[in-house]
């Protein structure tokens, strides 16, 4: 009796193992999802009110079905042609380029230029009415020369005031403006009267 019950309960374990490890099948999934397919095309055949197509099988004819489903009236016409296309649309983005390129780096395009670090107040003519003010100033590290009156923009830098020995720099960095102040260089040098 024992060797009967060892012999029923390998047998058991035999048939277990084996269906643990059978994949289950997956024809019977893939036709319910034929029919849930086929249940759609004819859902909307019968609401485009075009003759419902055939079940999904693979079609051997070169002819497109939308030729021919197209009816006599306008919007028949319309639904059967817009029903069978996919259209895709994105949305266009163009940079029309001006003055200053705002993607160019400042350092390479000298937007930076003149730095107030390196600006030298050569030479002020001073109106007490502060309308006709003018204010010479040399770029020591590229030699280069500016003329510029109350309010005129170089660079980041915008001339605030024109007083008869110094000028005001508004500069605006970050979100944020700041203030320097150039003197005029009175000095001679040895010399020279």
């Amino acid at each position: 009796m024992m060797r009967r019950l060892a012999v029923l309960a390998t047998a058991f374990a035999g048939v277990s193992v084996a269906s643990a490890q059978m994949p289950p099948s997956i024809s019977k999934p893939i036709e319910q999802a034929r029919k849930a397919a086929d249940a759609t095309n004819a859902h909307t055949a019968a609401v485009t009110q075009q003759p419902p197509a055939k079940p999904a099988a693979p079609q051997s004819s070169a002819k497109p079905a939308a030729k021919s489903s197209v009816k006599s009236s306008a919007k028949g016409a319309s639904v059967a042609a817009d029903s069978s296309k996919i259209t895709f649309e994105r949305e266009v983005f163009t940079y029309v380029p001006r003055e200053v390129d705002p993607f160019s780096s400042p350092i390479e395009t000298g937007a930076l230029r003149p730095l107030v670090a390196d600006l030298k107040v050569v030479g002020i003519i001073y109106d007490p009415s502060g309308r006709n003010s003018v204010v010479v100033m040399r770029d020591m590290s590229t030699q280069q020369q500016y003329r510029a009156r109350q309010g005129q923009l170089l660079g980041r830098a915008r001339v605030a005031q024109i007083r008869p020995q110094e000028i005001v720099l508004s500069i605006e960095e970050y979100g944020f403006s700041r203030q320097e102040t150039l003197k005029l260089n009175t000095q001679q040098t040895k010399g020279k009267p």
